[in-house]
């Protein structure tokens, strides 16, 4: 048996990620995320419900993780992690206050964002390298980013340079733990069929004044496709990313986005 983390795993593409993860009988999953009734209805969704462990941690509070992990109740020396989904994430249109100098949202995005990411990434590589002590040579780490690191749009500054940075992260710990076994790579969703979308272009579509049909319909038409990527295509990437089907990819950040970016 071995243990898989997931963070974001309340809803989503973390809680696609999770059902589908969880049809492999020798595998368990940690689902991490802030809202504890999110992550409670998840795990009554996968297989083998018993076997999975939920926990409401906020990942931007230094050492929330690590403490996590470091439970015994979590088991990690009884079923060494091997992989780590690090998906958890915010997104909202942030603005720079001239008068006061402040930009609250900006400290939450990056805060959740980019340093909770590398807070994850730091506090789950001990226990990939154990892993190794058991005898699993190739363990891996996911990290979603976005269509936006490709790009600008002018009302989301945090949201792009947060998930701008989870590249540059990732190619930094790909660097450094790729020698010791561990593939770190990044996927960048476009739009995805998921609640937080959805949020999104209703926003969209009341600050412009159109319909929300109208607005999501404008957005479809920027996308070759045509449509919204779903949750479990992205969730079969990461199961792709997470198999022994490939030890080569690292420091990747791989897009799937319909054909939106091409570059």
């Amino acid at each position: 048996m071995h243990t898989i983390l997931i963070t974001g795993a309340g809803t989503g593409i973390g809680a696609a990620t999770a059902r589908l993860l969880s049809n492999k009988s020798d595998t368990r999953i940690l689902l991490i995320g802030r809202n504890a009734e999110s992550l409670d209805s998840v795990l009554k969704s996968l297989k083998n419900p018993g076997l999975h462990v939920v926990k409401s941690i906020d990942i931007s509070v230094s050492g929330a993780l690590t403490e996590f992990l470091s439970d015994p109740k979590t088991k990690l020396k009884e079923h060494p992690l091997v992989s780590v989904f690090a998906n958890a994430g915010v997104g909202a249109p942030n603005a720079y206050d001239d008068k006061s100098g402040e930009d609250e949202v900006w400290d939450e995005i990056i805060d959740i964002n980019l340093t909770g990411t590398y807070k994850t990434c730091m506090a789950a590589i001990p226990w990939l390298s154990k892993a190794k002590e058991a005898g699993i040579q190739t363990r891996h780490i996911v990290v979603t980013s976005s269509i936006l690191s490709r790009f600008g749009v002018p009302t989301q500054p945090a949201y792009v340079a947060s998930k701008t940075g989870l590249l540059g992260l990732v190619r930094s710990l790909a660097s450094l733990y790729s020698v010791d076994g561990i593939l770190i790579n990044a996927i960048n969703p476009g739009w995805v069929n998921t609640e937080m979308a959805k949020r999104r272009i209703l926003e969209m579509a009341n600050s412009a004044k159109v319909p929300f049909d109208e607005m999501l319909a404008e957005q479809k038409s920027y996308i070759p496709t045509g449509k919204f990527s779903e949750p479990e295509e992205i969730a079969a990437l990461v199961q792709f990313l997470f198999s022994n089907s490939q030890t080569s990819i690292t420091g990747q950040a791989i897009d799937i986005n319909g054909g939106s970016w091409m570059g």
